[in-house]
C-alpha cells in the first residue's frame, strides 16, 4: 500500500508538471482563442508605469534631452467587442495633454497570419473604433501622440501584431490615413523596440511624425541571438543607431518591467556625436530613395565564380573570378600571383579582403580599429598597388558579413561605428586606384543597415544567398528557394539605392535539385534590374565554420552551369 501511494503521488506530480508546461507553451494561443469567445474589452486607461526618459534627434550633430512630461495612456481595442460612450474617457485624456497613447489591437483567435488584427485593420474592421476615438479627440488631436502597435519587429509572440512586416506596414498606413482626416494635429508615432531589423517594418516617411524605441523591452529577454544585458548607455545607443535613416524625433520609452539602471542620456548623445562622418544626418530618406530609384542593369550580367580548384573557369560564360585575400597573402606575394592568373584568363577580379591572418599570426580582435588607426597601412599600400596593376575594373569588398552576431571573423559582432570608420578608411577614394569599385558586403541578415558606411563610400551593394536557412538541415530539399532569400534580403536593403552584385550564392544537393534551384534563381534575377552581377561559390564551404557538421558542398557540374546561364540570359527562349 505504501509503494502504491508513493507511485500515485509521483505520477500525480509528473502529470501536474506536464500540464503546467503545456499551459505555459500554449498560453499565447489560448489567450487569443479566448478573445474569440469572450473578446477583450475596449478601454483607454493611464499607464503610470510607462516613462518617457528621453527625446533624441539623429541629425549631423545628434542631440538629446528629457522632453516635457507626456502623460502615458494605453488604448486596448478589439473589433469583436462593443464600445459604449462611457468606456471612452477621452475627457480624462483631454484634461491631461500633452499625452502619449499606445494603441494596441488584439486578434480574435489563435495566432496566425489569417487571424491577425493587422489584417482586420487593413480590411476596415477597426474603422468604426478608430473613427470614434480619433473623432472624439479635441482640437484635431493637438497634443496627442499616437503610438501604434509597438515592438512589432521583435521575434517573440508577446503581441499578435509581431513578425509580419508587410501587413504591419499596410495596417499602420491605413490607421495613419484615418488620423490625417480625423485628427490631423495628432503626432503619429512609429514604435519599434529598436531591435535588429526594425527598419523592415518602417511604414514610410509620409506617415511617420515621430518614432520611439523601448529601452530594454522585456520581451527580448527570451531571445539569445543578439547580446543582452549591455551597459545601459550602450544598449540605448544601439537602439537609436538602428533608426539612423529617420529624420524625425525619437522618444525613449521605459516600461515598468524593465530592470537595471537607466542610461545617462548625455553619455549616449556623446557616443552618437563621436560617430564617423556621414553616419547620421547625411543619409537619404526612404521616400527620396524610392522616388529616385532607377534601373541599374543596362547591359548583360557580369557572371563570375569562386572556383579555386578551377573546375569551371574555362566556361565561355564566365567573365569574372572571385578571390579571397588576407594580410598574409598580400604580404607573401601570393595575391599578386592570383591576380595575374585572373587577368591572363581575361576575367574581371572580384576581391574580398578579409582583414585577418596578420603577419605575426596573432588574431587581432580589434582589427577594425587598428586598420583605421593606420597599423596595417603597409599591407594596405601593397594591396592597393596590386589592385591598381589590374588596370581594368576590380570589384573590391572589405570585411564582409559584418552584421552576423557570431565571432567567425574578428570584424563581426563589433560596434557599428568602428566598422564604418574602418570601411571608410580602407575605401578612401584618395587612396584607392581609380579602377577599383567599392563593394559593401553584408550577408543581408537582420539589421544589416546598422553597418552601412554611406553612399559616398559605396559603389555596389552585395548580399550572400545560400539555400540553407539553418546549418543543421541535412535534407537539401528543405533549403529555401533563391527568390525567398533574395526578396527578404533585398527588402532589408530598400533604404539604399546602389547596383547589386551578389558576390556569393550557392545551393547544395543532387544535381537535379541544384539545376532546378538555379533555374528559379535565374528567372528571379532576370526580372530584377537592380542586379548587375552575380558570382557562384563553386566549392565546399570552409569546414571550421560548421563545427562537427559536414560542410555543405555548393559545387555544380558544367551542365548545371550552362543551364543556369542559358536561363539567365534568355538564350534558350
Amino acid at each position: 500500500m505504501i509503494h502504491k501511494r508513493k507511485y500515485f503521488w509521483r505520477y500525480t506530480m509528473l502529470a501536474i508538471a506536464a500540464v503546467g508546461i503545456m499551459i505555459y507553451l500554449l498560453a499565447p494561443v489560448f489567450g487569443w482563442m479566448l478573445d474569440a469567445v469572450s473578446p477583450r474589452g475596449n478601454a483607454l486607461y493611464p499607464t503610470p508605469e510607462t516613462q518617457l526618459i528621453g527625446r533624441v534627434e539623429l541629425g549631423q550633430q545628434p542631440s538629446g534631452a528629457l522632453p516635457p512630461p507626456l502623460r502615458q495612456y494605453a488604448l486596448d481595442l478589439s473589433h469583436l467587442a462593443g464600445w459604449s460612450d462611457d468606456e471612452l474617457p477621452v475627457g480624462d485624456l483631454a484634461t491631461n495633454l500633452p499625452a502619449m497613447v499606445t494603441l494596441r489591437t488584439w486578434s480574435g483567435g489563435s495566432r496566425s497570419y489569417d487571424d491577425n488584427p493587422l489584417l482586420d485593420i487593413k480590411e476596415g474592421r477597426y474603422d468604426d473604433l478608430f473613427q470614434r476615438f480619433l473623432g472624439a479627440l479635441p482640437d484635431g488631436g493637438a497634443g496627442v501622440f499616437l503610438r501604434f502597435n509597438p515592438e512589432m519587429e521583435v521575434p517573440v509572440e508577446a503581441y499578435p501584431w509581431q513578425q509580419y512586416p508587410s501587413v504591419y506596414i499596410e495596417a499602420y498606413r491605413h490607421f495613419a490615413a484615418l488620423c490625417d482626416s480625423l485628427a490631423p494635429q495628432a503626432v503619429r508615432v512609429w514604435a519599434p523596440a529598436g531591435y535588429p531589423g526594425a527598419l523592415e517594418y518602417y511604414p514610410g516617411d509620409d506617415v511617420v511624425d515621430a518614432a520611439s524605441v523601448t529601452f530594454r523591452y522585456a520581451g527580448e529577454q527570451e531571445l539569445s541571438a543578439y547580446p543582452r544585458d549591455l551597459p545601459a548607455e550602450e544598449e540605448l545607443y544601439r537602439r537609436l543607431h538602428r533608426l539612423r535613416f529617420l529624420a524625425v524625433p525619437i522618444y525613449v520609452i521605459h516600461e515598468g518591467d524593465a530592470g537595471g539602471p537607466l542610461p545617462d542620456l548625455t553619455g549616449v548623445v556623446e557616443k552618437l556625436r563621436a560617430a564617423p562622418q556621414g553616419t547620421y544626418g547625411g543619409l537619404r530618406s526612404l521616400d527620396e530613395v524610392e522616388t529616385h530609384r532607377r534601373p541599374h542593369r543596362q547591359v548583360a550580367f557580369t557572371f563570375g565564380l569562386y572556383d579555386p580548384q578551377g573546375r569551371l573557369l574555362g566556361a565561355e560564360s564566365i567573365s569574372a573570378e572571385h578571390l579571397f585575400v588576407d594580410f598574409r597573402s598580400v604580404q607573401d606575394g601570393s595575391f599578386d600571383s592570383l591576380m595575374q592568373a585572373v587577368r591572363a584568363r581575361g576575367h574581371t577580379p572580384i576581391v574580398s579582403f578579409e582583414p585577418f591572418h596578420a603577419p605575426d599570426d596573432i588574431r587581432d580582435k580589434d582589427v577594425l580599429a587598428n586598420v583605421a588607426a593606420g597599423r596595417y597601412d603597409k599591407e594596405l599600400q601593397r594591396l592597393y598597388r596590386t589592385l591598381g596593376a589590374a588596370a581594368d575594373r576590380v570589384y573590391f569588398r572589405y570585411a564582409h558579413e559584418m552584421e552576423i552576431p557570431i565571432h567567425r571573423y574578428p570584424w563581426q559582432s563589433q560596434d557599428p561605428h568602428t566598422y564604418i570608420r574602418s570601411f571608410r578608411y580602407v575605401m578612401d577614394p584618395g587612396k584607392l586606384p581609380a579602377n577599383v569599385n567599392r563593394v559593401w558586403g553584408p550577408a543581408g541578415d537582420r539589421g544589416s543597415l546598422e553597418w552601412y558606411p554611406g553612399d559616398d563610400y559605396v559603389d555596389y551593394l552585395s548580399i550572400a544567398i545560400y539555400g540553407l536557412p539553418d546549418k543543421n538541415i541535412t535534407d537539401p530539399r528543405k533549403q529555401e528557394q533563391f527568390a525567398t532569400v533574395f526578396n527578404r534580403k533585398m527588402w532589408r536593403m530598400r533604404f539604399v539605392d546602389k547596383p547589386v552584385f551578389i558576390t556569393e550564392f550557392g545551393v547544395k544537393g543532387p544535381e537535379d535539385y541544384q539545376t532546378e534551384w538555379l533555374l528559379g534563381a535565374a528567372r528571379t534575377l532576370r526580372g530584377d534590374d537592380r542586379v548587375v552581377g552575380i558570382n557562384y561559390f563553386n566549392m565546399s564551404d570552409t569546414p571550421k565554420a560548421w563545427g562537427d557538421i559536414k560542410p555543405p558542398d555548393w559545387s555544380i557540374t558544367r551542365a548545371t552551369l550552362d543551364a543556369f546561364v542559358e536561363e539567365l540570359t534568355g538564350a534558350g527562349k
